[in-house]
């Protein structure tokens, strides 16, 4: 069965404020559809008076139980904003924050077109909301709300303003209205899967055969984080992960799984050991959780007017088997 709606769901990061400390790792606190200030908290008189920029992180979470893919996952801006504020997205990682985010560049951002442009033309302009938003080989969505196609910048975009004019990768294959069409810049998320690495044993006589019998990842249970495996006599041995803590205890005549809420965050399989295993022996590796990090940028020019009930919209899209 292939992955439905349901299953992908938008988690925010763990520190959620407006300092240089803001985002890290994923947190447990759900992004609700639909929801006021899901997101981002109001913009308050005094900032829209002096202007304001504020970051918020979230991550796109693979949640299917059976464990399946998520294959050239991209996310944008479907719908813009209706104040005169505006948003970006980018790319983050499993534990960058806010510091490191202010320094990123090439941010997605929106735009409506700004003259008509019909089936075959290949070069377009684009009104953004600020001189930022598209670059060169970027891949941008181009919609009306009836026919919808997404291609490649060719080249630098040439920016006057806010207006971006920019040829594209083929042709146009629908006739697209002034003001009404938005061109979004597309955030590529790539493979939405758990993983492993990185495993090395000290051990000089005890084996484990990973190539045969890897870690075992689930999409519900897994989380980042790098684990060391202690044994603390010749078949028994304790896990703890760095971020984690201690998931407990285990012996190699046994399947490792220690639980994580409904699901798992790994398993070992009892078959993969060999050898003599002894007292402080010591396997360390890595997991990856089945997310991946969405920076999103609200930008409040000083003096906006106050605008109550504003809505943006993300789309996202991704296959699976």
């Amino acid at each position: 069965m292939s992955i439905v709606a349901t299953e992908i769901v938008f988690h925010k990061a763990a520190t959620s404020n407006d300092l240089a400390s803001n985002g890290g790792r994923i947190g447990t606190t759900i992004v609700t559809d639909g929801s006021l200030n899901n997101l981002f908290p109001n913009i308050s008189s005094a900032e829209r008076t002096a202007g304001k920029t504020r970051y918020r992180k979230m991550f796109l979470r693979n949640k299917n139980t059976g464990d399946l893919s998520i294959y050239s996952g991209e996310v944008w801006i479907g719908t813009r904003s209706l104040a005169d504020d505006y948003y970006q997205l980018k790319a983050g990682n499993d534990s960058d924050v806010q510091s490191a985010a202010e320094a990123y560049t090439n941010w997605a951002g929106t735009g409506l077109l700004a003259g008509a442009a019909g089936s075959g033309e290949s070069s377009i302009e684009v009104d953004f909301d600020t001189t930022t938003g598209v670059w060169e080989d970027a891949r941008v969505h181009i919609t009306d709300g009836v026919n919808s196609l997404d291609t490649y910048v060719v080249g630098a975009p040439s920016w006057i303003g806010n207006a971006a004019t920019f040829s594209i990768s083929g042709e146009l294959g629908y006739n697209f209205s002034a003001t009404t069409t938005i061109v979004s810049a597309i955030v590529y998320l790539g493979t939405v899967e758990t993983s492993t690495s990185g495993w090395v044993d000290t051990s000089l006589s005890g084996t484990y055969d990973e190539a045969t019998y890897p870690v075992v990842t689930y999409n519900v249970g897994t989380v980042t984080d790098s684990w060391t495996l202690t044994f603390t006599d010749a078949t028994n041995f304790a896990v703890v992960g760095t971020n984690t803590g201690s998931v407990g205890a285990g012996d190699i005549n046994t399947d490792f799984s220690p639980s994580n809420g409904s699901s798992y965050y790994l398993k070992i399989d009892k078959d993969g050991w060999g050898g003599a295993w002894a007292l402080g022996d010591v396997v360390t590796f890595n997991t990856v959780h089945a997310g991946k990090a969405i920076w999103v940028k609200e930008v409040a020019p000083a003096g906006v007017a106050s605008y109550s009930n504003n809505d943006v919209e993300l789309e996202w899209r991704g296959e699976s088997a």
